[in-house]
């Protein structure tokens, strides 16, 4: 599984991270060595013609099969969508890579009301598995089987903040919010608009019709029901996109990262939050990228800050607590923050 090994990869990474602020350098390095050979495979076996494939099948002569990728001759399904979006997220494709990947969730993997699991439904047999567990057996054509999954879209939103597309991003962020949502997605019914859903499930009757009509979500010409209501991390991991990637402020161990990403035109965007157990006014000048910070001042005093790294882009500000404390106001305190 081509998102497990970058779970993999992720995993070692944070753990050589937390092991040098802890001190234990010897001990990360040897991780960081791991978390590169991993990669070097990941580079190697899973990108096919350069695509990602979502699996890889080692078969006992030597031979390689993929599934759910162009490849596949047995699916019939050509893309998975998390496998893309998480390699992304973690620094497995390089840049070119990444945008190439980006452009196959926006072409192949997305519908009107967001990014999709699968390009197509995976075929329906009942009764027992032949490959995958309940994808190929469930009748229900909703919750994870209908492919479109919040989650993953949330993710892919997050996706596309890491890259700087800020445009985008902030589209993917709307196809989540319930709120006026049939003027973004004009085939989604009353049902998709009165809740946070962490699904939304083409109306089809059956399997049977989903898979012969699946198109039609793509043309509109089939409602969009909210599907899987609320539950657990889902509406969470939409409001930290608000937070961390688009107002763009999240604490660290060593104090703020600064980090906005919206368009340029929400230039002179102003929010009002509590930060550090204190009353703060944002103020945001944007330009054309949308993204990148070059300046920031508390209280109309200029911030210093390290840079931290980002293949794709400017990338985040890192300000130390120290440098924020010294210019704390005991009232209301105004972060202006120039980006893009």
């Amino acid at each position: 599984s081509a998102w497990t090994v970058t779970l993999q990869v992720q995993a070692l990474r944070l753990l050589a991270r937390a092991l040098r602020l802890a001190g234990r350098a010897d001990d990360a390095l040897a991780l960081d060595r791991q978390a590169e050979r991993v990669l070097q495979d990941f580079q190697r076996l899973l990108l096919p013609d350069g695509v990602l494939a979502g699996y890889a099948v080692f078969e006992g002569d030597g031979r390689i099969r993929y599934l759910l990728h162009p490849r596949d001759d047995r699916t019939g399904v050509r893309y998975s969508a998390l496998a893309m979006i998480h390699a992304i997220l973690e620094d497995l494709l390089t840049p070119p890579q990444a945008r190439a990947h980006l452009r196959l969730l926006e072409t192949e993997l997305s519908g009107p009301d967001g990014v999709r699991l699968f390009d197509q439904p995976l075929p329906y047999h009942g009764g027992t598995e032949r490959l995958f567990q309940r994808a190929e057996t469930a009748t229900f054509f909703g919750r994870e089987i209908g492919l479109m999954y919040m989650h993953a879209h949330l993710r892919f939103a997050a996706a596309l903040a890491h890259v700087g597309e800020a445009e985008h991003f902030v589209r993917a962020l709307c196809q989540a919010n319930p709120i006026g949502i049939e003027k973004l997605v004009p085939s989604a019914t009353l049902r998709q608009a009165n809740c946070y859903y962490s699904s939304s499930d083409a109306a089809f009757a059956d399997r049977y019709q989903a898979s012969a009509e699946y198109q039609r979500i793509a043309r509109g010409t089939i409602g969009l029901d909210g599907g899987w209501r609320v539950y657990s991390s889902g509406a969470g991991i939409a409001l930290g996109l608000i937070m961390r990637q688009f107002i763009g402020i999240g604490r660290v161990a060593t104090g703020l990262r600064i980090d906005p990403v919206m368009p340029s035109a929400l230039d002179g965007l102003s929010a009002q939050l509590t930060l550090l157990e204190r009353s703060f006014q944002l103020r945001y000048r944007v330009g054309a990228a949308g993204c990148g910070v070059r300046g920031i001042a508390l209280n109309g005093a200029p911030l210093a800050f390290e840079r931290e790294p980002n293949a794709h882009r400017v990338g985040a500000a890192l300000v130390a607590r120290e440098a924020v404390q010294e210019r704390l106001a005991p009232g209301q305190n105004t972060l202006a923050i120039d980006i893009g």
